[in-house]
């Protein structure tokens, strides 16, 4: 009898080995010409429906037979007899698992909502279910006792632990890889059971070069992966334990003496005083130092595990590609991407995505290379590469893999407050927004390569790995569009898709559309400089006529920063373009990063909502040692104060801008402050829900202050005509801000709508504006509203009042259908 070349040992690959002819042999050539070779061919088609013949007489026996065998064991003495038996068992097991496939196909089928094909169900629909309840079907693979081939004694799984050292794959990894028979001493493979020549402590090719276990089939390889997995969750619950305490430590020597201030334009506060516990200051500042040397060599420790882990993993993990893939590259075991889900391996790729330092990312490049090597590979297959595509359930309470697979401990998810799963933003939602970091700080970094006083050390590193990111970024799209998959693929079953009954929260909706615009228009850049543009120039560039600051630019044009300081304002760019909050949009000159312009809306629930406010914005040459300069454009061509920190001639005032006094901890720290700081701080200080109150001496905030109603109902009126309407100008459609002013006014189109009649129901103004209600000399005069508002207000000299008034509330829906033309043709 012959001998088997191949036992199939995964469920994949055994339909592989069933349907697919062995491409390893010689094939069948069939000539014409040849009677001989067309007889031989005919024996050999009938010995083989010989074959299939017996093998499914075989599998009725097995069936009747109802044995509760966990697998049968055949080695390569066997003949081909045993060889049906062992494939008509596992041919049933196959059809066992497509008939649950079907099952759960059918039941996600009847399920889905008819209502909405637009979003058919994806590609992994049959693997519903949280990732405990799909890799359960697994378990018995990594905790399976089978009977010795040899002797027929009971073989446990190994259990053990694995340590994350070294630049190569631990020996205890190799030593779980095996199951060692304890009574005759005959080791086998963990996977598929296999016999192997090695001896029963044999720790793999670390220790054993002619050690084969570690690619003897696909089960294997996960077990592999699972046991790296199970050493990473051991080290990072106890990192991140250890982190929490150091950080309790340092923060019970100390307790806060002061608070982020309220209104008054007095900033951002940074709540950075502290006074100290009893004892020597000096003796705590000490023990502050011991705890910090001790935190930074356990961080360095740290880094040094998560780097050889993220290789180990990634060496692990099916490579399709590769010019030497194997068989459990191509047909991968289906349990590895429930046990990357499973681990803490997400947490961990989570916190390196979401890290927005450009310096911190310099400083642990090691680390971060090898996660970028990690993505390229689970984008290569896809059972992995929805690990990073779909959005992830969040655990509460878990002890890590290890222990769950072994039935020692529970895992529970997160539930939000209707008993609905909990999602985390995908993986790749982060790696997006570090890929336009990356190109951010590349757009910025571009000159400083030019300069002999940058550092050119850090420069390299840092355009290096920028670069590095980007070019993974395109792998990832490439393999994306390869697999035809649609990046958030699970995105309609998230907790982020609210629903009432089956009809969508359109809120909710509109909202999450307008949230992901204002991220896709976020940050830019662009050419503010028109002497190009408008061919008036005189060669030398410079020209920004609608820029504030136009004169500091020409006064510094040929200054130099000094290279610390421009490096900071690269990096700091590079973060801003992936962390500005929905409402603020910010454009950056191409070529001098100094120049900035900022766009701001108003907050819901306050008299500036809806409306756009626009800052230009200078990087004085000794930033950030100092603050930044700050402008407002929006004062209805100066003649509106729209805030008691917003002056009718642009003046911001704020304490984080040296405009404004304020305590130690609110001004501006050099070096520590940053952009980003001030403009939430415009946002969620200044554009307020009671601006009236942030005049120095009028008292505490009270909505019901007539003065302060009456103040709010003319900011929302010259709101809706400067900051809303007057952006619906087709003069506006080409400019920098063309696309923002699209998608913010027919996003929110509805919203900003039934503001402006609520706001009418309180002013009739609004369907009457007069060219002389101006702010800026209101607030000063409302002790006695009453009926002489309008007789309080001075006449502005050149300015003509409309005779019958301007009806806001048509000028936005006449001009809006313009605009949503411009959505329309820019999409």
């Amino acid at each position: 009898m012959g001998k088997r070349e191949h036992s199939p040992s995964s469920p994949n690959e055994k339909k592989r080995y069933r349907m697919k002819p062995d491409l390893t042999k010689e094939p069948i050539v069939i000539d014409d010409s040849d009677d001989d070779d067309i007889s031989d061919i005919l024996v050999q088609i009938k010995q083989q429906e010989e074959s299939e013949r017996l093998a499914k007489q075989l599998q009725e026996e097995w069936s009747s037979a109802g044995t509760s065998s966990n697998a049968i064991i055949v080695d390569d003495e066997d003949d081909d007899e045993a060889l049906a038996r062992r494939l008509a068992k596992e041919w049933e097991e196959d059809d066992m698992n497509l008939s649950y496939a079907l099952d759960e196909a059918e039941e996600v089928s009847k399920n889905w909502d008819q209502s909405e094909p637009q979003n058919p169900p994806n590609k992994f629909a049959l693997e519903a279910g949280t990732p405990n309840e799909i890799l359960s079907h697994h378990r018995t693979v990594f905790t399976v006792e089978r009977l010795c081939t040899k002797c027929g004694k009971n073989v446990p799984s190994p259990r053990g632990y694995v340590m994350l050292s070294g630049d190569k794959i631990s020996p205890a990894l190799g030593l779980l890889l095996h199951a060692p028979c304890s009574s005759c001493k005959t080791n086998h493979c963990r996977g598929c059971f296999k016999p192997h020549p090695c001896s029963a402590s044999c720790e793999g090719k670390v220790k054993n070069a002619t050690c084969t276990v570690d690619s003897c089939c696909a089960e294997v390889r996960a077990i592999a992966i699972f046991e790296t997995l199970g050493a990473l969750d051991r080290q990072y619950i106890s990192e991140k334990a250890n982190s929490h305490s150091r950080a309790a430590a340092i923060a019970g020597g100390r307790k806060k003496t002061s608070s982020s201030v309220g209104p008054g334009g007095t900033g951002y506060g940074s709540d950075r005083s502290h006074s100290y516990r009893g004892g020597r200051r000096g003796n705590f500042l000490n023990e502050v130092n011991q705890e910090a040397i001790l935190s930074e060599a356990l961080a360095a420790k740290w880094e040094v595990l998560m780097t050889h882990a993220l290789q180990t993993i990634t060496a692990l993990l099916p490579s399709p590609y590769s010019e030497s893939a194997q068989v459990f590259d191509m047909l991968p075991h289906p349990s590895i991407g429930q046990l990357l889900s499973m681990s803490k391996l997400p947490n961990l790729l989570g916190d390196l995505l979401r890290n927005d330092s450009v310096t911190d990312w310099i400083s642990r490049s090691e680390v971060y290379y090898a996660m970028l090597a990690l993505l390229r590979r689970m984008f290569d297959c896809e059972l992995t590469l929805k690990v990073l595509l779909e959005p992830r359930f969040v655990m509460d309470k878990g002890q890590g893999i290890e222990p769950w697979m072994w039935e020692e401990s529970e895992v529970e998810w997160e539930k939000d407050s209707g008993g609905m799963l909990e999602h985390a933003p995908p993986l790749y939602d982060y790696f997006k927004k570090l890929s336009k970091q990356s190109e951010a700080f590349l757009a910025g970094a571009s000159h400083l390569m030019e300069s002999e006083d940058t550092d050119p050390e850090e420069t390299i590193k840092a355009t290096s790995l920028c670069g590095d990111i980007i070019a993974t970024r395109d792998d990832v799209e490439r393999a994306i569009s390869v697999l035809s998959i649609a990046p958030n693929m699970a995105d309609a079953g998230s907790s982020d898709t609210q629903t009432k009954g089956k009809e969508k929260d359109t809120s909710v909706t509109l909202e999450k559309a307008y949230s992901q615009a204002c991220e896709r228009l976020g940050f830019k850049h662009v050419p503010l400089d028109v002497s190009d543009i408008t061919g008036k120039g005189n060669g030398k560039g410079g020209m920004y006529p609608t820029f504030n600051y136009a004169p500091e630019l020409t006064s510094t044009r040929n200054a130099t920063r000094i290279p610390k300081n421009r490096l900071h304002l690269v990096k700091e760019l590079a973060v801003l373009a992936t962390s500005l909050p929905p409402g603020i949009w910010m454009r950056v000159d191409e070529v001098r990063n100094d120049t900035i312009k900022i766009l701001i809306a108003g907050p819901d629930g306050t008299p500036y909502a809806g409306g756009l406010f626009e800052f230009d914005c200078f990087m004085p040459i000794d930033y950030p040692a100092v603050p930044p300069q700050m402008h407002l454009r929006t004062t209805g061509g100066g003649l509106v104060r729209f805030n008691p920190n917003l002056y009718n001639d642009g003046k911001v005032c704020l304490s984080l801008l040296g405009t404004w006094p304020g305590s130690p901890e609110e001004q501006w720290r050099p070096y520590k402050s940053t952009l980003l700081q001030v403009l939430v701080s415009i946002q969620s200080m200044i554009l307020i829900d009671l601006p009236y109150f942030n005049e120095p001496g009028y008292g505490k905030a009270n909505p019901s202050l007539n003065a302060s109603v009456m103040y709010n109902r003319n900011i929302a009126l010259q709101t809706t005509r400067w900051a809303i309407v007057a952006w619906l100008s087709d003069e506006n459609r080409d400019g920098v801000w063309g696309e923002v002013i699209a998608s913010h006014f027919t996003i929110r189109k509805e919203k900003i709508r039934k503001q402006l009649h609520d706001w009418a129901t309180q002013d009739p103004q609004m369907h009457a504006y007069s060219g002389t209600t101006y702010s800026r000399y209101a607030y000063s005069s409302y002790a006695d509203f009453g009926g002489k508002y309008q007789s309080m207000i001075p006449q502005l000299p050149g300015v003509t009042p409309l005779a019958q008034g301007m009806d806001l509330i048509k000028e936005f829906d006449s001009r809006l259908i313009a605009v949503e033309k411009w959505w329309t043709e820019e999409r």
